[in-house]
This record gives structure tokens, sequence and C-alpha cells, in this order.
């Protein structure tokens, strides 16, 4: 049994869903971070990566649905593709 390779992306670029995200409150949070820090007054704090070209990870998507209260990522991905 070998580990497998890789890892999940979905078809969402960093830069889309932070432009999203701040249209629904967010803000980047000022300082040095390994992360993109966004953060909002009444949700919980997501992170992005910090390269705006790179595509977002199952495992950021996953944090991000969570955060704003959808049930899966794919909930996620039609939200920010609608706008």
């Amino acid at each position: 049994m070998g580990k497998e390779k890789g890892f999940a992306m979905t078809p969402l670029k960093s830069r889309q869903v932070q432009r999203w995200l701040e249209r629904q409150g967010y803000a980047a949070e000022p300082g040095q971070h390994k992360h993109l820090k966004l953060v909002h007054s009444e949700r919980a704090m997501v992170l992005l990566p910090l390269q705006p070209s790179s595509p977002l990870s199952m495992s950021a998507g996953k944090q991000i649905a969570h955060a704003l209260g959808y049930r899966n990522v794919q909930e996620l991905v039609q939200a920010v593709q609608r706008g």
C-alpha cells in the first residue's frame, strides 16, 4: 500500500477567494505571516496561501467553508464563482 501522492485542489485561485472574502467583510490582518490572515468581526479567521495565483487546496477550502457556515467545499466554490 503506497501513500497517495499530491493534494486535491479546488478550481479557485487564492486571489479570487481573497477578493470574494473582502466583499464578505473580511480584512487582511497586518504583520508577517506564513499565510495571508483574514479576519472578520463576527466570523472565524481564515488563512490563504501567500501566492495569489496558486490554486486553493482542499484543506484551505474546507477551513474557509467551515468558517463561513457552508456544508462543504463545493458550496463554497459555487458561492465564489457566483460572486
